[in-house]
């Protein structure tokens, strides 16, 4: 029996190939294997019954990394297995030959959207043979393998293959090539050594005379852990991007600030291993399992032992995360756990080029410096941040991992509709301008892309261009549909309006807080549930800012069933800055007169000069911050709003404050969360002197929560409705998250929260793309 079998999923980077041939020759199959696109295609000649077992076994075997969507099995007749043969230029008759690997071919990726692996930390395979004297790449700080290392970062086209990557750069010695064709590293595109391969090397600055030194190889490493051990700072290009590290020490970590001109943000901390970790933090088997995972995601825990302040700064967390690559551990074993950061100036993107990386920290005269910087000539096509996760324990010892940012180790996997009922657009969603990604979107089907950043930035704007045309060309996507937020300003949105001109797409424009609750519905494949979407800004229906929504949906469709209650600010966009500003304005709506508000607040509120109506449920955080005297300023989005959930969890009475966030009906018999009588009484009890910030701000939790379950059971005993979604950025508050959700599972609902992508603006683009799946070929008709 002669038959062609066509095995979909994550197949390639994986040394699935070679797992392909052993398992062929195990099975006394003769034929072929070789990479089609993003799958892989296998000639299989053998007995009927063989042919089956091999089949199945297929299913449910597979390499490290690999995951398995569907293996089409396909019987071919003599002619059509000529015609096979002939299509691949092989001219013998393959029955008599043993089975082999050939070379790839490509396939129409417009069909589907193909899966593709991300980048993949350090095996443990890899970390023995690195560490091992007695093997021959012993501290080659660039080692991988066939499941190890750079993928998505490096790659420059489909199929995944040493010339279709960076890596073509690098030819082969003789002892690499021979791996290459048998043992560990069978077809490993990224194989490479210290006599063939990218080496480590290394440029800093001699400081008795300035002169610039270069080095390399061990040399360059040696001499950059003596100067990391000095405090100095450097530059470090790691898989997907530059990067800056130092020892986490004040003085280090103060002069890295400046580099970066990053005030207050906590820097998140490298370590060697789990052990290490848990010296000073806390930390559960779920956390371990993220970190150890081969994303190598930073993983936000519990600090037991505190750095120096100005390596975290107030935050009861630590960002810690495990080396992702070779030249990582080997630094980390020499000088203990380090500061490891994106190379950039804040809000800007990563950079990933040598020349560009030199000019803007080593050669800058305008700003402070690094030290020197390691690098290596491998190529890095596509910027990716390290991802960043936390998990929150529920009620019944559950744990739910959440994102704050997904990028390297994640992307490009896309996500999987269970529901195959969707429209075939092909779908380009633009996302947000906060934290800003892009979605493509086809059949059953989701690509979201990488966090790219706040689009306020030119660089940022510019990448967000970049990125679009690399992942069409990648992926071979050919939009069809265009979709995008609301906001007039946005600059996503009029990039999507000069696109869907220029290319003549039909385009669509979703309300911000409708496509974070369609977010959590995509990754849920839901069709109908009650939204629930708090965060600090997005552009209402009714042109006022929203951020404080509650909604009933029902496919692409959805009722405004409530919010937070307006209240008026002055200030445009420096009141998502300044918490003191908006406390002004809160007392400014319980009294006009207030002798809280200062003579410039109420002109310009008095006169709606600048002014805004909003229902954001960030900016009530903001205002109790300032309120309870815990922090003014937003140095970074959500800095006050972190600083009240840390002094909450810092709560540990039994009692608390009898806050009420009441929920009231307006004139049009709307839901309102009445939060002006809400910041009243939370202003009393504080001036009262009974209360402590710590349990103010547990309670301030505590009665938000229940005013989401009370409206939730009011819009179930509407609808019938009895599944929640939670999204928005106020949900990546651990506390707040699980005080709700505990709450609502307590009074019978069905929770549903993000889980693929995160719950703020990076999720938005998923969204707007479901949006499109849902009822995408309808609403098109329409424009």
């Amino acid at each position: 029996m002669i038959a062609n079998l066509t095995v979909k999923g994550a197949v390639q980077g994986v040394g699935y190939r070679p797992f392909i041939l052993k398992k062929a020759n195990e099975y006394g199959i003769k034929g072929f294997v070789k990479n089609i696109g993003a799958a892989v295609e296998i000639l299989a000649i053998g007995e009927e019954a063989v042919l089956i077992a091999f089949s199945e076994m297929i299913n449910s075997e597979y390499p490290t990394g690999a995951f398995i969507l569907s293996v089409d099995f396909k019987e071919l007749d003599e002619a059509a297995y000529i015609s096979l043969l002939k299509s691949v230029e092989i001219h013998e008759d393959l029955r008599n030959s043993d089975f082999r690997i050939i070379e790839s071919s490509q396939i129409d990726l417009s069909k589907e959207l193909p899966v593709f692996l991300p980048d993949i930390g350090i095996c443990d395979d890899c970390l023995s043979e690195m560490l091992s004297s007695k093997d021959r790449r012993y501290r080659y700080p660039l080692i991988s393998c066939a499941v190890c290392g750079p993928r998505f970062s490096i790659l420059n086209k489909l199929p995944y293959d040493r010339d279709t990557t960076t890596m073509i750069d690098f030819k082969m010695c003789p002892t690499c090539l021979s791996e290459y064709k048998n043992g560990r590293r069978h077809h490993a595109q990224t194989i490479s050594c210290f006599d063939c391969g990218p080496q480590i090397l290394l440029k800093y600055r001699q400081f008795t005379d300035d002169s610039i030194i270069e080095l390399e190889k061990e040399k360059a490493l040696n001499k950059a852990i003596t100067l990391l051990s000095e405090g100095k700072v450097l530059g470090l290009k790691g898989v997907t991007g530059y990067q800056m590290i130092c020892k986490p020490t004040n003085e280090a970590a103060k002069r890295l600030r400046k580099v970066k001109e990053r005030e207050n943000k906590p820097f998140a901390v490298m370590f060697s291993d789990i052990q290490e970790i848990k010296r000073y933090c806390f930390i559960n088997d779920k956390e371990i399992s993220l970190l150890e995972s081969s994303a190598r995601p930073i993983v936000l825990l519990e600090a037991k032992e505190r750095f120096p302040y100005e390596v975290c700064k107030e935050s009861r967390y630590i960002g810690a995360f495990l080396p992702s690559a070779g030249i990582h551990r080997l630094l980390c074993d020499a000088i203990g756990p380090m500061i490891v950061t994106s190379a950039n100036i804040s809000d800007e993107p990563i950079i990933i080029d040598d020349d560009i990386f030199k000019q803007s920290f080593f050669d800058n005269i305008k700003t402070e410096n690094v030290d020197g910087f390691l690098y290596h000539k491998r190529r890095i096509n596509m910027t990716l941040d390290d991802s960043v996760m936390f998990v929150t324990k529920l009620k019944n010892d559950e744990y739910i991992e959440s994102f704050i940012r997904r990028a390297r180790g994640f992307v490009p996997l896309p996500l999987f509709l269970n529901d195959s009922g969707h429209n075939d657009n092909n779908i380009l969603a633009f996302g947000g301008d906060l934290k800003s990604t892009f979605s493509f979107a086809k059949k059953d089907r989701v690509i979201t892309s990488q966090y790219i950043g706040d689009l306020k930035g030119f660089n940022n704007r510019n990448n967000l261009v970049k990125l679009i045309d690399d992942y069409r060309n990648i992926f071979s996507f050919i939009p069809n549909l265009i979709i995008c937020d609301r906001h007039p300003m946005y600059f996503s949105v009029k990039t999507a309006e000069k696109y869907a001109k220029d290319n003549n797409i039909a385009l669509l424009k979703v309300q911000h807080h409708h496509a974070h609750v369609l977010s959590v519905m995509a990754e849920n494949s839901l069709k109908s549930c009650i939204g629930i979407a708090f965060d600090g800004t997005g552009f209402g229906d009714d042109e006022k800012i929203w951020g404080g929504e509650v909604f009933y949906c029902n496919g692409p469709h959805y009722d405004r069933k409530g919010h937070l209650s307006y209240v008026k600010l002055c200030g445009g966009d420096k009141a998502s800055k300044s918490a003191k500003l908006v406390k002004e304005c809160y007392y400014y709506a319980l009294s006009k007169s207030s002798d809280k508000v200062s003579n410039i607040v109420k002109a310009a509120l008095d006169n709606n000069v600048n002014t805004f109506e909003t229902s954001s449920v960030g900016r009530l955080f903001d205002a109790v911050s300032a309120l309870l005297e815990i922090k003014d300023e937003n140095s970074f989005e959500g800095e006050c709003a972190i600083s009240i959930e840390n002094y909450a969890w810092n709560y540990h009475e039994k009692d608390i404050i009898n806050l009420n966030l009441k929920v009231i009906r307006d004139d049009d018999n709307n839901y309102l969360f009445d939060q002006i009588s809400f910041f009243n009484d939370i202003d009393l009890a504080y001036r009262s002197g009974h209360y402590s910030k710590e349990a103010i701000s547990f309670s301030f939790h505590n009665a938000i929560a229940n005013a989401v379950v009370k409206i939730c059971d009011n819009i179930r005993n509407e609808t019938s409705e009895n599944k929640v979604c939670l999204s928005g950025g106020v949900f990546s508050n651990r506390l707040l998250l699980k005080m709700t959700v505990d709450k609502l599972r307590d009074n019978g609902f069905s929770v549903y929260m993000n889980r693929f992508v995160p719950a703020g603006d990076a999720g938005i683009s998923l969204g707007q793309a479901y949006f499109g799946m849902l009822n995408g070929t309808e609403l098109v008709e329409r424009i």
